[in-house]
């Protein structure tokens, strides 16, 4: 399965003599039209026409773009799928050749959960997490959402990737369902559970407020022959993403399921990097002895009212983000249609100067000459999203902006609001905040 996005060319539009733009200003179709005729479009052929319309669209003014977002999200929320209460299959089981099972809970509106339940070889079940996290949930005023792993396997929550995906929809379904405020939006879970929060609130940072983590830790790498009682490093994909996501982590010393050396090291690593980024790395590691593989004597509550103090920030002036997924291209307001996997991207914007500055850390690799022709390919694939709304973020759209890329310039250019960027963005992540009409690319 892959993520229900559709993804929308940008095309560039040739200049025209001002009697001809008048003419064809005159004669084009409103945005607002063209908008309902590709949500109308169903036919392969219909919706290819009613693209190259949206792509073909004049630029936007910035005062129409507030309503065009609210429409396109309005006609996305209207199209999409919806979920229950209670117990429910998500897929068909004969059609698809697995169930989807999850349960959700509470009628709260101050924010959505997603928990995960614990498990592994041949184990988990989406009735433990919500036994287990309901509660509190509900205490918080939130609703929660617990989706069943699709195999039951040591990783279920990441093996198979399409368990990922599903997870992914599921969450967006919700969001739909109860009109979430997105920036209210938490993951949690225990054991295999609190590996899913430490592995989806990193990869997805860009779409959770905050994290909580019990008896569940990231996949380490352990020193030869010290195999669970010595990490010498987290896998790629983890801490660095964290720089903008709060996270709180539970371990218990004498946790024979969960050995404490893994959350140990990423807890310390995280602590260096809070230490060298102050503004980064928010985190709690709560380590308490006598507690085994079990929840903290005062149950998840603590923790979790501690993630849900916290809020997302949608568009921090500073991101860091290693990719480990080739179909995850966007996070937070980076667009990356090639990302380049292992590397560590570290995106800045700068208001004083009306720019964004990145640089590129490769991965590991032995060929520096092929490195550095890898780095040139991958960096081009790069764009950055703008709202296109004077005053509506840190940089200022309607100014000229300069981006570098490891210190030499590849972008100065005033970006302009256009119809198939807003679309195309609404669509990618079906988010108010993350809908926006103006990118800048980086040029070859």
């Amino acid at each position: 399965m892959r993520p229900a996005v559709l993804l929308l060319a940008l095309t560039v539009a040739l200049p025209c003599a001002a009697p001809c733009a008048t003419t064809a200003a005159l004669a084009a179709p409103s945005p607002k039209s063209l908008v309902d005729a590709f949500f109308k479009a169903k036919k392969p052929d219909e919706v290819a026409k009613a693209q190259a319309a949206v792509d073909a669209c004049p630029p936007l003014a910035p005062g129409d773009v507030p309503a065009l977002r609210e429409q396109i999200l309005d006609h996305l929320a209207k199209r999409g799928r919806k979920l229950g209460s209670g117990r429910a299959e998500w897929f068909d089981a004969k059609k698809d050749g697995w169930s989807g099972l999850h349960v959700t809970s509470g009628k709260g509106s101050k924010g959505l959960v997603l928990a995960l339940h614990g498990g592994g070889a041949g184990a988990g079940d989406c009735g433990q997490a919500e036994s287990s996290f309901s509660g509190a949930i509900s205490s918080l005023g939130m609703r929660g959402i617990y989706p069943e792993v699709l195999r039951k396997t040591e990783y279920g929550w990441t093996d198979p990737v399409e368990t990922e995906q599903w997870v992914l929809e599921l969450l967006r379904a919700g969001r739909r369902t109860w009109g979430t405020d997105p920036d209210r939006v938490y993951v949690t879970g225990h054991s295999m559970g609190g590996y899913g929060t430490w592995t989806y609130g990193a990869v997805h940072a860009d779409l959770f407020a905050a994290g909580a983590a019990f008896a569940g830790a990231p996949t380490v790498y352990w020193k030869p022959g010290k195999k669970d009682a010595e990490a010498e490093g987290v896998a790629d994909g983890i801490l660095p993403n964290l720089r903008n996501l709060p996270l709180f982590v539970y371990q218990s010393t004498d946790d024979r399921n969960v050995p404490c050396a893994a959350n140990q090291c990423a807890a310390a690593e995280l602590a260096k990097l809070r230490k060298a980024d102050p503004e980064g790395w928010e985190h709690v590691y709560e380590e308490v002895t006598g507690r085994g593989h079990d929840f903290p004597a005062k149950g998840p509550l603590p923790g979790m009212q501690w993630m849900a103090e916290r809020t997302r920030n949608p568009r921090p002036a500073k991101v860091v983000w290693q990719p480990s997924r080739a179909w995850k291209t966007a996070f937070y307001w980076i667009r990356w249609t090639d990302p380049w996997i292992g590397s560590v991207l570290t995106a800045t914007a700068d208001r004083a100067r009306n720019a964004i500055d990145v640089t590129v850390k490769a991965p590991v690799g032995p060929d520096p000459k092929a490195i550095e022709a890898e780095r040139a390919a991958k960096t081009a694939s790069l764009s950055f999203y703008l709202d296109g709304v004077p005053g509506a973020e840190w940089l200022d759209p309607t100014k000229e902006v300069v981006v570098t890329v490891d210190g030499k310039e590849r972008a100065r250019t005033v970006p302009q609001a256009t119809l198939a960027t807003l679309l195309r963005s609404a669509v990618e992540r079906e988010d108010a905040r993350y809908a926006c009409a103006a990118e800048i690319a980086v040029l070859k």
